[in-house]
């Protein structure tokens, strides 16, 4: 072979610059380059480290607060849950349920309860004076109740908002916004408690829960009255605001929304309650998310989250000085960059320790790489050249703009020019516009996607056609980016002409056995086709795969071949078959394995053929399948050859039709 033969053809050749000696100064100030760049890894590092390090404390603290949060509001909620139970025994009672009932019966006359019944109602009189006559009894009731649970005092409100049950001396009238918490009652018809109030008692808790009528009254089951209770909570709700989980800076806030904005619950201060001036910034859920802001009572920068309490519009806030909690982060902010600091140091030590060293001796081993290098550059494209010149597929390499940089011979002779004509041509002036076109359109996807891409291709080589698979990727340089196309392409026009010689073969046998099937019964006359037709539509509406479809089709043709070794007497015979006869009958599908299991069709023909006699509770044949052990296609024919079997003729009866088939 010739030296020229052993060359690649490409637009340009390389060359290997001679190793030019730098003078010391040049490789002293590299060493400073590679001690800034030690230096700037380093603080970034510090800057990753304190970050993370940030990141890692802020997780640990929001999980913290939000332990000790969920304490609190557990806590809390238990207060309002022991107040419902508590509840429960008068709301509960049917004596109350009975006479609230009773009461809402009289609507408007509620006063009548007091000062008896006036002449003209006669018909309210009997009812009136005997619920006026019970009402000391459940006054007492409902006193005693207070007194044992510790409440303060307790009222019985009517659907109108009328207090007539009372343990206060003097019953003054709804404040407005009690009226609104006995309407919220009604209408939702369940517990609600009120925003805290401070008296000269302490901070009272109102509740307001909803009476509904006994089961057995015929009333509507909606509420019929609100119980409503006061209790002096002072010193359960000053024991909420300690816990053994704080730590220094630390705190935990109750905050309540009233009509004028929010207020925090401060049992240690005189008056118990204080407006917030900065506003809550609550997320859809109704939570407080943790985030760095000012407190809540302004002037210090802190750590805080807030959550809900089931019930009343009250949160729990935790809060953590910024400045307090952050100590112990900044201690290890201290020990990153002192560990920057000696690394950089360390580095700048060694280097001023081995620099001269070095360049004494970095000439003469640079040289010396150098000269390897390109012996064996050499070696690998002479390596190269010989590969690709004998390669028997075809492998092309272009630029960006679709112009050829190399082809190797076995492309160039393929096509019908010389190697070397070849470069600076594109795909237009080799093959023409059209599959220029549709080739161009590969190479894009290849540069736009980054990804290899295969696809298979008929191209006219020498005028004549040629069944191709070309493999395509992007060639890129050392920074990553896209600076051509490498197209490897196989010729695979023998195999693809074989496998079309091999279908042929195929489809000729199956046709072959199709008509010695019609010619021995000819009630199967067109049967097989018929399948095949019904069994390729309903695959495709079922959205089968192509190998399904492929496999009904081949299958359908073929699904009769077994009846060619079955008795003829019975395949005519009129009357109803025998057991015995069925069984002889039923062979037929042994008959058609002994016939199909060898034959190669590419396709599982031979198993669907064997399976379209088995049914999905598994008392079909012959090996009494159920179920998905079934293949889909074999589930497929099952139903197209009953079908087809019902609406064609048999010896022992006629065709049915369509609609009764």
């Amino acid at each position: 072979m010739q030296e020229n033969d052993m060359k690649l053809t490409i637009s340009g050749s390389a060359t290997i610059p001679e190793y030019q000696s730098e003078p010391r100064k040049k490789v002293f100030w590299i060493g400073l380059g590679i001690i800034a760049l030690v230096a700037v890894t380093a603080i970034i590092w510090v800057s990753w480290g304190l970050k993370s390090k940030g990141q890692e404390f802020e997780v640990n603290l929001q999980k913290r607060l939000e332990l000790m949060a969920a304490t609190q509001v557990k806590l809390t909620e238990a207060l309002f849950e022991t107040a419902i139970n508590q509840a429960n025994r008068v709301i509960n009672s049917d004596l109350f349920k009975l006479y609230a009932s009773e009461v809402h019966l009289i609507e408007d006359d509620v006063s009548l309860l007091v000062s008896g019944p006036f002449p003209g109602h006669s018909e309210f009189d009997e009812g009136v004076a005997s619920l006026s006559a019970q009402l000391p009894m459940m006054q007492s009731l409902l006193l005693e109740f207070t007194r044992i649970s510790g409440y303060l005092g307790g009222r019985v409100v009517n659907r109108s908002g009328t207090v007539y049950i009372a343990t206060d001396a003097t019953t003054p009238p709804l404040r407005v916004d009690q009226m609104g918490m006995v309407k919220q009652v009604l209408r939702s018809q369940e517990p609600h408690f009120g925003p805290l109030q401070y008296t000269g008692l302490g901070l009272v808790l109102e509740a307001f829960l909803p009476i509904f009528p006994p089961d057995a009254s015929g009333l509507d089951q909606t509420p019929v009255a609100v119980l409503m209770l006061t209790k002096v909570v002072s010193e359960r709700i000053h024991e909420m605001h300690t816990s053994s989980l704080l730590e220094p800076g630390e705190r935990i806030r109750l905050v309540q929304k009233v009509a004028e904005g929010y207020e925090e619950i401060v049992p240690w201060l005189p008056r118990q309650l204080q407006s917030i001036g900065t506003p809550l910034h609550l997320d859809r859920t109704e939570r407080l998310p943790f985030a760095a802001r000012l407190s809540l009572t302004g002037g210090e920068d802190t750590y805080s989250l807030g959550v809900p309490i089931t019930g009343p519009d009250w949160w729990i806030i935790v809060e953590a000085n910024y400045d307090v909690v952050r100590e112990t982060l900044r201690g290890q902010e201290k020990s990153l960059m002192s560990i920057a600091v000696l690394l950089i140091l360390f580095f700048g030590v060694a280097f001023g320790a081995v620099w001269a060293l070095l360049v004494s001796n970095q000439e003469r081993k640079v040289a010396k790489h150098f000269e390897r290098l390109a012996r064996e550059i050499e070696s690998q494209r002479q390596l190269l050249d010989r590969i690709n010149n004998t390669i028997s597929d075809y492998i092309v390499l272009k630029d960006l703009n679709g112009r050829y940089l190399y082809v190797n011979p076995a492309f160039a002779e393929a096509v019908g020019k010389d190697p070397q004509e070849m470069i600076g041509l594109d795909n237009e002036s080799v093959f023409g516009d059209d599959t220029a076109r549709r080739l161009e359109h590969s190479d894009q996807q290849v540069l736009t996607s980054g990804e290899p891409v295969t696809f298979s291709e008929t191209l006219y080589l020498r005028s004549e056609p040629h069944h191709l698979q070309i493999s395509k990727a992007a060639l890129k340089d050392a920074e990553g980016k896209p600076t051509g196309v490498v197209s490897v392409i196989r010729d695979m026009t023998e195999i693809v002409e074989v496998q079309k010689r091999h279908e042929q073969a195929t489809a000729k046998t199956v046709e072959a056995l199709v008509r010695a099937i019609e010619l021995t019964d000819p009630y199967l006359a067109g049967h097989s086709r018929l399948m095949r037709n019904l069994g390729v539509e309903v695959a495709k509406a079922m959205n089968a795969s192509d190998l399904d479809i492929s496999t009904v089709e081949t299958a359908a043709n073929l699904s009769q071949v077994g009846k060619l070794f079955v008795d003829r007497e019975l395949l005519f015979k009129a009357e109803a078959l025998t057991a015995e006869e069925m069984e002889e009958m039923a062979q037929h599908v042994e008959h058609a394995a002994k016939v199909l299991e060898d034959i190669d069709f590419g396709l599982p023909v031979f198993a669907t053929v064997y399976q379209m006699n088995e049914t999905l509770d598994g008392k079909g044949y012959p090996k009494g399948l159920k179920g998905d052990d079934i293949r889909l296609s074999a589930r497929i024919l099952a139903v197209v050859n009953s079908f087809c079997a019902m609406v064609e003729p048999r010896a022992y009866r006629g065709a049915r039709s369509i609609d009764e088939s």
